[in-house]
């Protein structure tokens, strides 16, 4: 994809391009492109990239400041922040914290549907954007490494459009804790089905900004996941079999008795 193209655009509103753009250019601070401390291109170097007007430029970076990704300093240009200092305090704490399996499925249960909640109240255009992004760019035929990976960026993506970088510190630290036993749930295309399904019902009262019915959304998609699969724990191996047993020998058959020779 070059630098003109984008992501796709789902919203008709003029809100569309500045969000649209917020998006892609968050993506690529995310993946290290622009990292901490340095600059995003100027105004009109990224109007021509994109092609689009100095505005929706404005407009985007606009968003990007408000989400606390982005900084606009007179005569230095737009800087890009670091990972917020809250937010890595308390990694910290949870990377000390014991990481059984339970303790990370009762944290998602308690956490992960008031958060979608809270995602339906709160979530910008952008946030939208890049929801349905991670989603389109969702496919059943991927790989399970490959799904699990949209799987977790769908859900940390949810949590960093509450606009509360605490939840997104959780969100990370269950994705880091959790990823080497969350395979299972994208073992099978059913499974990888059943995940996307539930993305695809959360993200539509999300974008509706119906509270309840994320949060209710986001319930149904844990159950659906199905128990203990919530974590990713893989089912259990057949027990090893045992060497079959010899097999009997085939009994030598008896001599006909008297009667049966008609002897008296």
């Amino acid at each position: 994809m070059g630098d003109n193209d984008s992501d796709g655009t789902f919203l008709a509103s003029a809100a569309g391009k500045p969000a649209e753009l917020a998006s892609i250019l968050a993506g690529r601070i995310t993946a290290g492109q622009y990292p901490p401390g340095t600059r995003l291109p100027g105004e009109r170097e990224l109007a021509a990239t994109f092609r689009v007007s100095r505005g929706t430029v404005l407009d985007a970076v606009a968003i990007l400041a408000q989400r606390h990704v982005v900084r606009t300093k007179w005569g230095a240009g737009t800087i890009v922040l670091d990972t917020d200092e809250a937010s890595l305090a308390i990694e910290t704490v949870l990377r000390q914290a014991d990481h059984e399996r339970g303790n990370i499925r009762e944290l998602r249960d308690l956490v992960e549907p008031p958060m979608a909640a809270l995602a339906a109240r709160r979530a910008s255009p952008s946030d939208l954007v890049t929801l349905h992004g991670i989603i389109d760019h969702t496919d059943i035929r991927m790989t399970p490494r490959e799904s699990l990976r949209m799987d977790m960026a769908f859900h940390l993506a949810l949590a960093e459009s509450t606009g509360n970088p605490l939840l997104a510190a959780l969100l990370r630290f269950v994705n880091d804790s959790a990823e080497a036993t969350r395979a299972g749930t994208h073992s099978t295309v059913t499974r990888r089905r059943v995940s996307l399904d539930g993305h695809r019902a959360i993200f539509a009262r999300v974008q509706a900004g119906d509270a309840p019915g994320a949060q209710q959304a986001m319930l149904d998609h844990l159950r659906a996941i199905g128990g203990m699969d919530v974590l990713g724990i893989q089912p259990q191996q057949p027990a090893e079999l045992k060497e079959p047993t010899k097999p009997m020998e085939p009994a030598k058959p008896m001599k006909p008795t008297r009667q049966a020779r008609g002897e008296r």
